[in-house]
């Protein structure tokens, strides 16, 4: 019988592991937590079991998997009217999208800002703009 539990218990954790995989492999670079993808596909293909467990744990997105496809909870969480369509409809632009979005924003103004220093910089040192013939 122990063998049986064994044989049991390990073909579980082995369906564990391959799942784990799959499911790091599919998920978006964006949502992945604490570490970068490609690190969490090397913890959980050589650690196995602990690997997996830690996928689970810390590095597998909680609410885009659980509550992405709740229109009431997106409205609340995202400030989005609910659409008052059926259960499955969404409610506003997918939250990836949205960080995408409000990553490039970033990245604009940053870009904005050290022109508009070196500008300052250049005006301070009398240099000016160059001569536009």
């Amino acid at each position: 019988m122990p063998d049986i539990v064994g044989a049991v218990v390990a073909v579980g954790f082995l369906v564990l592991w391959i799942y784990c995989i799959y499911d790091v492999i599919t998920t978006d670079d964006a949502i992945v937590q604490h570490l970068p993808k490609v690190v969490w596909i090397i913890v959980v293909v050589l650690l196995s079991d602990l690997g997996s467990l830690l996928w689970l744990g810390w590095g597998r997105p909680r609410v885009w998997a659980h509550r992405a496809n709740d229109p009431a909870y997106r409205a609340s969480r995202h400030g989005v009217p609910n659409s008052g369509g059926s259960e499955g409809e969404l409610a506003g632009p997918n939250p990836i999208v949205q960080y995408r979005e409000e990553q490039a924003r970033l990245r604009l103004r940053e870009e904005q800002l050290s022109r508009r220093e070196e500008d300052l910089r250049h005006r301070e040192l009398g240099e000016g703009q160059p001569d536009v013939l």
